[in-house]
């Protein structure tokens, strides 16, 4: 049996190591005001530099116990070059695309430039998603510690959604109600503010018209970033998956998104 004085003494061991923690615990708004910062100052690539790589996105329709019923893959050849992304189809399901779905795929990718390329544009693609400032003031959050992701330290903060403010209108209501049952964790890159990983959830189910529509009961999102050895951040998975009914029609699914074979190249001016 324990003495009754080495419990006391642990006791008074483990307080003040919490103590010591919580005095040593980097400010959360430096942290984010961080993050955002380098949202702001995205650094542009020289010209005539493109990053390439592949970019493979699988497609899962599950069944109730989970079992892949049908999956859609496509891989793309992707180029950036200062900023401007294009994607080229190369394969649908290990075959060569057909001469209309390639051609689809290029209308796609030349609406989504012009759509994100405008000069007005308040938004900017970021870890293959939309995040920006106004996305990351939309949640509260708190350092929960420090994590090592391929050898570099990141702060971790728990996030969850703020409460919306009284009378706030939103030209995309859905995206605005889908966001507030969001919660979960960001790691960010304690050196250089970059955004490592998100992991997300929604907090409780949510309904599209009271759920005569459609209901999600469970939804989950993982983005993964890394560095490259000339010090430039890209995006290496994406991953979201759902739970829930249309109309009468369970759903179940799962996209995944991978890129890798990053390459640096010289392209053609134009």
């Amino acid at each position: 049996m324990v003495p009754r004085y080495s419990i006391l003494i642990l006791s008074l061991w483990m307080t003040v190591c919490a103590a010591s923690i919580s005095e040593e615990s980097p400010s959360v708004e430096d942290i984010v005001k961080g993050l955002v910062e380098r949202l702001k100052s995205m650094p542009e690539l020289q010209a005539g530099r493109a990053h390439v790589c592949r970019r493979l996105t699988v497609f899962d329709t599950l069944e109730a116990d989970g079992k892949i019923f049908e999956r859609k893959t496509k891989e793309y050849r992707v180029a950036v070059t200062n900023g401007v992304e294009t994607t080229r189809l190369v394969r649908i399901d290990d075959h060569e695309p057909p001469p209309a779905d390639a051609r689809s795929e290029e209308r796609k990718d030349r609406e989504a430039r012009e759509r994100y390329g405008k000069p007005t544009g308040v938004k900017k693609r970021r870890g293959m998603e939309v995040i920006d400032e106004s996305l990351i003031r939309r949640f509260d959050y708190r350092w929960v510690g420090y994590e090592v992701i391929a050898g570099r330290t990141n702060h971790v903060l728990e996030f969850s959604a703020r409460h919306a403010e009284p009378g706030r209108s939103s030209a995309n209501a859905f995206a605005d109600r889908l966001m507030s049952q969001l919660q979960g964790r960001l790691w960010i890159d304690t050196e250089e503010h970059e955004l490592a990983r998100v992991e997300a959830r929604l907090g409780k189910s949510f309904d599209v018209l009271a759920g005569v529509v459609a209901s999600i009961q469970k939804m989950t999102l993982l983005i993964e970033r890394f560095r490259l050895p000339d010090g430039r951040w890209v995006d290496g998975r994406f991953q979201t998956a759902f739970e829930g009914r249309k109309f009468l029609s369970a759903l179940r699914m799962r996209l995944q998104v991978e890129q890798d074979r990053y390459e640096t190249t010289t392209v053609n001016p134009g």
